[in-house]
């Protein structure tokens, strides 16, 4: 082989093998950030400020993981209201609720769980201000749908009406107040942060992390060992296996 060709040869060898010792410490750092979410998940975030909805929220696109569960205000009137039947409230606790679509400046709309389905919350038309925590929309159905049910909490179910554009997801109000400033009197619902679960177990990913990381050490030892048999057999005439036998390579 002439020396252009080992050259290159060589340098591609070592590409390779940069290559793959540098994904496997990837996948080692993304199974120890895997491992501290798992460690943390039990935790709940401290609380952030209210802010207005708009901030963290644009209508007509889709909701950004940084708006859920935020605490949002927000001020409008209710064009429509509807149940949305047969809502996890605890593990073992299904409740219908009071859900209204809340018309607010500029054509756009959201959704509002208003709180139980118990006429305990008035229907009301005039201006209402509303704070509460912002969710993504659910996708999967609890009960069947018709003009005045919901069968989940999603806003692409009242897309047709008016032409509105719809905020993503929906908001779980933990008060409302009309334009004096008094307080909407009914049975509100909890409205607490939700964290998604990560699967597996703290030390399965801790397990997981060494195995990457030996990985990409052996994909580095292993042509530096290749390297040094070569040497030793050009050195002394044997073969590896014999080498091997012997116990005589010593790098």
């Amino acid at each position: 082989m002439s020396q252009p060709n080992r050259v290159v040869k060589s340098a591609l060898s070592l590409l390779l093998i940069l290559i793959l010792s540098a994904g496997f410490v990837e996948l080692g750092l993304w199974q120890l950030h895997r491992a501290q979410s798992v460690s943390h998940q039990s935790q709940t975030p401290p609380e952030k400020s209210i802010i207005p909805l708009e901030s963290v929220a644009v209508a007509g696109h889709n909701l950004r993981d940084a708006a859920y569960n935020r605490l949002v205000s927000f001020a409008g009137t209710y064009v429509k209201f509807y149940s949305a039947p047969r809502q996890v409230l605890t593990p073992t606790q299904l409740v219908d609720l009071d859900v209204g679509l809340m018309s607010l400046s500029g054509g756009r709309a959201i959704l509002v769980v208003r709180g139980i389905h118990d006429q305990s919350l008035p229907d009301r038309s005039d201006q209402i201000t509303v704070v509460g925590r912002l969710y993504p929309h659910q996708n999967e159905d609890h009960a069947d749908g018709s003009d005045s049910v919901l069968s989940r909490l999603d806003p692409a179910l009242v897309a047709g009406l008016g032409k509105y554009q719809l905020y993503d997801g929906y908001v779980s109000a933990l008060r409302e107040s009309d334009a004096t400033g008094t307080a909407i009197i009914g049975n509100r619902i909890p409205a607490p942060q939700i964290i998604n679960p990560i699967g597996g177990f703290y030390w399965q990913h801790i397990a997981y992390v060494i195995t990457w990381w030996f990985m990409a050490i052996l994909v580095l030892f292993l042509p530096l060992y290749s390297r040094g048999v070569k040497r030793k057999v050009e050195a002394s005439g044997d073969s590896p296996e014999d080498l091997d036998q012997r116990g005589t390579v010593n790098l």
